[in-house]
């Protein structure tokens, strides 16, 4: 059962639950535009589309937590994510029955550092990036 705030991330039909842990997560527009000035010197442009870039960045995971997010970034393939902002119960006014948002995309690679040794490890500053497609 998924709850308010969690994100899932995986090939579609098998998301995994991604740890809340130490994350942040934050969405940008990115606009795809097309751009240039008229004969008499005016600027014109042409919004083509807007896309997201989703960043999820964690201060402290653990090594078993940075698995996931490393064996999902070596599928080498659209992802999809689903940021849930209900629980499965109800959904929101704005579309009833509908508690999640979902975008379909491309992982950038893992930066991370390793902080402790012991066991599977303590990992710091790991930033997920991910572009819709």
């Amino acid at each position: 059962m998924a709850n308010k705030g969690d994100i899932y991330l995986g090939s579609e039909g098998s998301e995994s639950l991604l740890t809340p842990f130490g994350r942040k997560y934050s969405i940008d527009d990115e606009q795809i535009i097309r751009e240039g000035r008229t004969a008499n010197g005016k600027l014109v442009r042409d919004i083509i589309a807007v896309k997201k870039t989703i960043t999820l960045k964690y201060d402290l995971i653990g090594g078993t937590d940075l698995a996931t997010l490393l064996t999902i970034y070596n599928l080498n393939s659209e992802l999809s994510l689903l940021v849930y902002h209900t629980s499965d119960e109800g959904g929101t006014t704005a579309e009833p029955g509908v508690n999640y948002d979902q975008y379909y995309v491309l992982m950038d690679s893992l930066q991370r550092t390793r902080e402790l040794l012991a066991s599977d490890g303590l990992w710091s500053g790991v930033t997920v990036t991910l572009k819709e497609v």
